[in-house]
């Protein structure tokens, strides 16, 4: 056991819980979540913690954001469908070679290039939709809602040879 977790005063949790729940002024709903995750990391169930933590974090740039703060490094001089062109090459071409390299040259995966490489795409994925001016956050919404009607018990092989498309 970690001596964070070792030495952690469960007290200090109830004296926030109790600070929050007699309507002490908090700036963010999302704090709830926080206790959430205080809570598992209080009864050692590590995993549920971190997912939580993240979740909580998960306000601070949200696709929203993102876009918006994405756009202002989008080649706008270029007409559309040249902009087009360019995230569609980008797209393509971020995490190729890396996995390339791992499918057939033995190489093992650098997850730190990996998260820098997914971060390019997303920019590319932001840049598209800007472009035609679909908001990001909806489109991951959407995406997120077809797949759990999709799929609503968790993906199966059964279930993708058997859904509608």
């Amino acid at each position: 056991m970690n001596d964070k977790i070792q030495n952690f005063d469960p007290n200090i949790v109830d004296g926030i819980r109790t600070a929050f729940e007699t309507g002490y002024p908090l700036a963010d709903v999302h704090i709830e979540k926080l206790f959430t995750a205080i809570d598992f990391w209080k009864h050692g169930l590590e995993e549920e913690h971190h997912l939580v933590i993240r979740l909580f974090n998960a306000h601070i740039i949200n696709f929203f954001t993102y876009q918006e703060k994405s756009k202002r490094t989008m080649n706008t001089a270029l007409e559309t469908k040249d902009q087009l062109n360019n995230y569609i090459f980008g797209l393509v071409g971020e995490v190729v070679d890396l996995l390339k390299k791992f499918f057939f040259h033995g190489h093992e995966v650098d997850s730190e290039r990996l998260k820098s490489e997914l971060g390019d795409i997303l920019w590319y994925v932001s840049a598209v939709a800007s472009l035609f001016n679909l908001d990001l956050q909806e489109i991951a919404q959407g995406n997120i809602e077809k797949l759990e009607k999709r799929y609503p018990e968790g993906f199966s092989v059964e279930a993708s040879k058997g859904r509608e498309k």
